[in-house]
Protein backbone atom coordinates (compact mmCIF):
# COMPACT_ATOMS: atom_id res chain seq x y z
CA UNK A 1 0.00 0.00 0.00
CA UNK A 2 1.24 3.54 -0.98
CA UNK A 3 1.81 6.42 1.59
CA UNK A 4 -0.71 9.09 1.65
CA UNK A 5 0.20 12.31 0.44
CA UNK A 6 -0.46 13.62 4.05
CA UNK A 7 2.40 10.74 5.33
CA UNK A 8 4.99 12.03 2.74
CA UNK A 9 4.56 15.66 3.36
CA UNK A 10 5.08 14.73 6.93
CA UNK A 11 8.32 12.71 5.94
CA UNK A 12 9.72 15.55 3.89
CA UNK A 13 8.93 18.21 6.62
CA UNK A 14 10.48 15.80 9.43
CA UNK A 15 13.54 15.58 7.09
CA UNK A 16 13.78 19.48 6.50
CA UNK A 17 13.29 19.99 10.47
CA UNK A 18 16.36 17.60 11.13
CA UNK A 19 18.70 18.14 8.75
CA UNK A 20 17.75 22.45 9.53
CA UNK A 21 18.35 21.40 13.28
CA UNK A 22 21.87 20.20 12.16
CA UNK A 23 22.61 23.31 9.66
CA UNK A 24 22.11 25.12 12.77
CA UNK A 25 23.95 23.37 14.95
CA UNK A 26 27.22 23.51 12.48
CA UNK A 27 26.44 27.16 10.65
CA UNK A 28 24.42 28.84 12.51
CA UNK A 29 21.22 30.39 10.94
CA UNK A 30 22.34 30.50 7.24
CA UNK A 31 23.22 26.77 7.77
CA UNK A 32 19.91 26.26 9.40
CA UNK A 33 18.19 27.71 6.56
CA UNK A 34 19.74 25.67 3.77
CA UNK A 35 19.61 22.39 6.25
CA UNK A 36 16.05 22.91 5.97
CA UNK A 37 15.80 23.53 2.18
CA UNK A 38 17.69 21.05 1.48
CA UNK A 39 16.01 18.78 3.63
CA UNK A 40 12.72 19.95 1.61
CA UNK A 41 14.17 18.88 -1.54
CA UNK A 42 15.62 15.46 -0.97
CA UNK A 43 13.13 14.70 1.99
CA UNK A 44 10.78 12.20 -0.05
CA UNK A 45 13.08 11.60 -3.46
CA UNK A 46 15.19 7.85 -4.06
CA UNK A 47 18.97 8.90 -4.63
CA UNK A 48 21.00 7.04 -7.43
CA UNK A 49 24.49 7.22 -6.50
CA UNK A 50 26.80 8.37 -9.74
CA UNK A 51 29.81 7.21 -8.18
CA UNK A 52 31.44 5.31 -5.71
CA UNK A 53 31.27 6.71 -2.51
CA UNK A 54 32.33 6.16 1.18
CA UNK A 55 29.95 7.58 4.16
CA UNK A 56 30.60 8.75 7.39
CA UNK A 57 28.73 9.54 10.60
CA UNK A 58 27.55 13.29 10.68
CA UNK A 59 29.21 14.09 13.35
CA UNK A 60 32.63 12.77 12.71
CA UNK A 61 32.73 14.93 9.37
CA UNK A 62 35.73 16.54 10.56
CA UNK A 63 37.67 13.41 10.15
CA UNK A 64 37.78 12.87 6.69
CA UNK A 65 41.15 12.26 6.96
CA UNK A 66 41.32 10.80 10.23
CA UNK A 67 39.76 7.44 11.43
CA UNK A 68 35.62 7.88 11.90
CA UNK A 69 34.05 5.32 13.82
CA UNK A 70 31.81 3.85 10.93
CA UNK A 71 32.67 3.72 7.08
CA UNK A 72 30.10 2.67 4.55
CA UNK A 73 31.14 2.05 1.34
CA UNK A 74 28.43 2.85 -1.59
CA UNK A 75 28.80 1.42 -4.91
CA UNK A 76 27.80 3.47 -7.94
CA UNK A 77 24.09 2.54 -8.99
CA UNK A 78 22.75 2.08 -5.81
CA UNK A 79 19.61 3.58 -4.63
CA UNK A 80 18.93 4.95 -0.92
CA UNK A 81 15.36 5.33 -0.49
CA UNK A 82 14.01 7.49 2.66
CA UNK A 83 11.56 5.88 4.81
CA UNK A 84 10.58 8.41 7.06
CA UNK A 85 10.39 6.34 10.36
CA UNK A 86 7.92 4.08 8.12
CA UNK A 87 8.35 0.73 8.72
CA UNK A 88 5.91 -0.36 6.63
CA UNK A 89 6.86 1.16 3.01
CA UNK A 90 10.48 -0.44 3.77
CA UNK A 91 9.04 -3.80 4.11
CA UNK A 92 7.22 -2.90 0.89
CA UNK A 93 9.86 -1.92 -0.87
CA UNK A 94 11.29 -5.61 0.16
CA UNK A 95 8.64 -7.22 -0.60
CA UNK A 96 8.32 -6.31 -4.10
CA UNK A 97 10.13 -7.57 -7.51
CA UNK A 98 12.31 -5.03 -6.91
CA UNK A 99 14.88 -7.18 -4.41
CA UNK A 100 14.44 -10.07 -6.47
CA UNK A 101 18.05 -12.06 -6.05
CA UNK A 102 17.15 -14.56 -9.06
CA UNK A 103 17.88 -13.08 -13.03
CA UNK A 104 14.86 -12.67 -14.91
CA UNK A 105 14.39 -15.22 -17.40
CA UNK A 106 14.17 -13.70 -20.51
CA UNK A 107 11.19 -15.70 -22.11
CA UNK A 108 11.11 -16.24 -25.66
CA UNK A 109 8.07 -17.54 -28.36
CA UNK A 110 10.81 -18.85 -31.05
CA UNK A 111 13.84 -21.05 -31.13
CA UNK A 112 16.85 -19.43 -32.51
CA UNK A 113 17.87 -22.22 -35.03
CA UNK A 114 21.60 -22.35 -36.56
CA UNK A 115 22.01 -21.30 -40.64
CA UNK A 116 22.46 -24.69 -42.23
CA UNK A 117 25.67 -24.94 -44.28
CA UNK A 118 25.49 -25.02 -47.81
CA UNK A 119 27.16 -27.33 -50.17
CA UNK A 120 29.77 -24.81 -51.68
CA UNK A 121 30.37 -23.90 -47.90
CA UNK A 122 31.28 -27.37 -47.07
CA UNK A 123 33.30 -28.05 -49.84
CA UNK A 124 35.17 -24.35 -49.36
CA UNK A 125 36.05 -25.73 -45.50
CA UNK A 126 37.47 -28.75 -46.49
CA UNK A 127 39.67 -27.21 -49.23
CA UNK A 128 40.59 -24.51 -47.08
CA UNK A 129 41.75 -26.83 -44.19
CA UNK A 130 44.14 -29.09 -47.12
CA UNK A 131 45.22 -25.92 -48.82
CA UNK A 132 46.28 -23.96 -45.12
CA UNK A 133 49.11 -25.69 -44.33
CA UNK A 134 51.19 -24.80 -47.04
CA UNK A 135 50.48 -20.90 -46.22
CA UNK A 136 51.49 -21.28 -42.87
CA UNK A 137 55.23 -21.25 -40.77
CA UNK A 138 56.59 -23.82 -38.81
CA UNK A 139 54.94 -21.67 -35.64
CA UNK A 140 52.07 -21.88 -37.15
CA UNK A 141 51.75 -18.29 -37.92
CA UNK A 142 50.59 -17.33 -41.67
CA UNK A 143 53.37 -16.43 -44.23
CA UNK A 144 53.20 -13.08 -45.71
CA UNK A 145 49.92 -12.98 -48.16
CA UNK A 146 49.96 -16.74 -46.73
CA UNK A 147 46.28 -16.15 -45.73
CA UNK A 148 45.01 -14.31 -48.90
CA UNK A 149 46.73 -17.08 -51.47
CA UNK A 150 44.93 -19.98 -49.43
CA UNK A 151 41.47 -18.56 -49.61
CA UNK A 152 41.95 -17.84 -53.24
CA UNK A 153 43.12 -21.56 -53.63
CA UNK A 154 40.76 -23.18 -51.52
CA UNK A 155 37.87 -20.96 -53.82
CA UNK A 156 39.73 -22.44 -57.08
CA UNK A 157 39.76 -26.02 -55.97
CA UNK A 158 35.63 -25.75 -54.95
CA UNK A 159 35.15 -24.71 -58.75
Amino acid sequence: MARSKTEAAKSKVESAVALGGLGAGLGGPIGGALGAGIGLIIGDGETVFPLDMVAIPAYQAYMIQGSPSLQIYIRAGETLMPTGGNVRDVQEVLGSDIFDLEPAVKKTTYQVQKKKLTAYQRKYKKAFKTVAPKHKKKDGTWKKGGFKAAVKEAHRKCK
